[in-house]
């Protein structure tokens, strides 16, 4: 066995423990009945996308420094902040550790990304963010509607036309398409041998876009759908949103294909030019 991976793993396991009070919030989370156990995916995620062959720890590097300074400002937030803004620093100390032991630095900026959502924080932004995303997802699909030679009004999160009156309620504002869609966005990112801070960016940049555009066009068919003259089969609702996101799924394959097609154009410049 390599000496260095009992120690190795073992800094880990003690780097968690020192975090044993966000864990407990982690599982009773997960088991608040809002579907907060689909961050066990971006986890399992972000663990098998960076699993090692051995693991080895380098005391300079310059992630255990950052996991560091994040376990000195989880010591300081502890007393007074929320259980929320708690566990997203101790998950990004804690990523910090992990990602140096594995080896995984090369794409440090989208495992980071994926422990990050892998905290339970769905129900937190459709709280905060739902309104505001149905309302959004209510007005572009009732423009959609014009477009299309309806004569659709909104009036807050609904649609209106034909004296019917269709709600965009939560399930529809688009808040789980957008985490899964950043999820998806940051494991294609983690497949690459390579990706900087940037290239993360410019990637998750693509996901609100596509995501409001997927949104609005599934509730304008939604919209068609509930106002039909003849009632919609039970199931044709939950078709709409998986073709949908599967839509949305290839959007996103293609803008990370352009992106890696962009890059390499570009070192290939480079290799030209030296």
């Amino acid at each position: 066995m390599n000496d260095r991976r009992l120690p190795a793993g073992m800094l880990v396991l003690a780097h968690a423990a020192c975090f044993w009070p966000v864990w407990r919030w982690f599982v009773e989370r997960l088991d608040d009945g809002s579907d907060e156990p689909w961050a066990l995916a971006a986890l399992l995620a972000a663990v098998v996308l960076s699993w090692p062959r051995a693991f080895k720890w380098n005391p300079r590097d310059p992630l255990l420094l950052g996991a560091a300074a994040g376990t000195l400002l989880y010591a300081v937030l502890a007393p007074f902040a929320p259980p929320l803004l708690r566990a997203l620093v101790a998950v990004a100390a804690l990523g910090c550790s992990w990602i140096s032991v594995s080896g995984a630095r090369d794409k440090w900026p989208a495992i980071l990304c994926l422990l990050v959502l892998s905290v339970p924080v769905i129900a937190s932004l459709q709280f905060y963010a739902g309104y505001p995303m149905r309302t959004v997802t209510a007005g572009s699909a009732t423009a959609l509607l014009n477009l299309l030679g309806v004569e659709a009004t909104r009036a807050g999160t609904s649609m209106m036309a034909y004296g019917r009156t269709v709600l965009v309620d939560a399930p529809c504002s688009g808040v789980r398409m957008l985490w899964t869609a950043s999820v998806l966005c940051a494991s294609l990112a983690a497949m690459r041998a390579r990706i900087t801070a940037g290239g993360m960016a410019a990637a998750l940049a693509c996901v609100v876009p596509v995501v409001l555009v997927g949104n609005t066009v599934r509730a304008a068919l939604l919209f068609l759908i509930e106002t039909a003259d003849s009632p919609p089969p039970g199931y044709l609702h939950s078709l709409v949103g998986i073709v949908t996101f599967v839509i949305v799924a290839a959007l996103l394959l293609a803008a990370e294909h352009l992106l890696t097609r962009r890059r390499a154009g570009r070192h290939l410049a480079v290799a030209v030019r030296a």
